[in-house]
Order: structure tokens, then sequence, then C-alpha cells
């Protein structure tokens, strides 16, 4: 067993290429930090694109003020959700969590029935907490739905621009995860692709296939000893 291989295992996989098949083999990477970097620059320059001034600013505000106005009240809904979430957990926070006090000669039997009750009381509040928001929530929609175009896509702005940014990370580090994991079916250490230029030019049906498999592989694997390659000590 090389040391290379702990916490690293694959699997063949069979990938659809339209009018054929093409066998690959797919093994975990392992350290996911190059990914999540890349995933990092990806988000900083799909947010360098929103700058002060930019066409792109003002194209998307454009395609809100255009946007059937439910969908944009769901994105600036959920631009203050987080917000009217940490408000009603303020004003309704829970009960204090009680503890045994030694000195007051508390038994153990009457302390679990405090312990129970602060525990009910709490699972009233949380019923209690869930029914504001989602009261507060309908209001908050309502107000939303009943403003002007304008007013409401620059609300829902800020959001999608997270969404688009988030989607620009998540992009990023799934293709700089297939560079890594996908290698020949002949050679499990020989990389299927030498540049990130071709995983991203894979077509998106492709692409989709190898991003399930790998999933699928991580899901297989974990809790389980790390699996060594066929071919040998598996390279990160």
């Amino acid at each position: 067993m090389n040391l290379r291989a702990m916490g690293v295992w694959g699997k063949a996989v069979r990938v659809e290429f339209g009018d054929h098949y093409e066998d690959v083999w797919l093994q975990t990477i392992g350290d996911r930090t190059e990914a999540l970097e890349r995933g990092h620059e990806a988000m900083q320059c799909k947010l360098l694109e929103f700058g002060p001034g930019s066409e792109r600013v003002e194209a998307l505000k454009q395609a809100l003020v255009l946007a059937p106005p439910e969908d944009v009240v769901e994105l600036a809904l959920g631009a203050e959700r987080s917000a009217i979430e940490t408000r009603v957990r303020r004003e309704m926070p829970d009960p204090v969590r009680p503890r045994q006090d030694p000195a007051t000669g508390e038994s153990d039997e009457a302390f679990g029935r405090r312990r129970a009750e602060h525990e009910a009381r709490c699972r009233e509040i949380a019923d209690e907490r869930t029914a504001t928001l989602e009261q507060m929530l309908y209001e908050r929609q309502r107000e939303l739905m009943a403003l002007p175009r304008e007013e409401l896509a620059e609300k829902a702005f800020p959001r999608r621009v997270d969404i688009e940014c988030w989607n620009a990370f998540a992009r990023a580090c799934d293709d700089w995860v297939l560079l890594r994991a996908v290698r020949r079916a002949d050679h499990h250490d020989a990389p299927y692709f030498r540049e990130i230029v071709e995983v991203q030019a894979l077509h998106p049906a492709v692409k989709e296939q190898l991003r399930h498999a790998y999933r699928e592989l991580e899901h297989e694997g974990s809790g389980d000893l790390p699996k060594p390659s066929a071919a040998g000590a598996i390279s990160g």
C-alpha cells in the first residue's frame, strides 16, 4: 500500500459519447484544496463582471425588469430571508438551558423533569418560530409583489449576482475535480485530460455523466477503507 493511496479509491466507468461509448477510470482525488482554490478564483472573476458601471450590471438589471414578477420576487425574498430568520430567532430565543446545582440538593430525578420540560418548551418555540417565519415571509412577498418593476429588480439584483458567483464556483470546482479524477482505463496513473480547457469543452451531457459517477464513487467509498486501483499505487 502506497501512502499516497490513502483515502483514494476508484472504479471503471463507461461514458456515452453520442454514438459510441468510452471506458475510463474514475478515482477520488483525496485533497480538494486545488479545486476549491480554483472555484474561489472563478467566483472572484465572476464578481468583477458586476463592478460599478459595467455593462453586465445594466444588462442583468434590465433582464430582471423583464422577467416574470414571481421569479424576481423569489430572488428578492431570497436576499432578505437570512435577515428575517435572524430577526425571528432573536425575538423568539430558546429558554435558558437548565443546570443542576448540587448545592440546592435537587435530585437527579427532579432535574431530569426540568430538563424534559425545557426540551419540550424548546420544541414548542421552534414550531412557533417556523410559523412566524412563514407568516413574515408571506407578508414580505406580498409587499414585494406590489413594488414597481425597477425597484423590485434592484432588490433582486444582489441575490442574482450571488447565484451567478456560486454557480461559477461550483462549475470550476467540478471541472478541476474531473481533471484530476478521470484517468485512462488502461493505465490508471495516466490522466485522461491534459488541460482544464479539455474538461471545460466537454458536452454538458458527457460532463454530467462524469459528475454523477464521481458523486456515486464518493458515496460508495465513504466509511470504507481506501481501495487501491488494479494498476497499483494511485497517485493523487
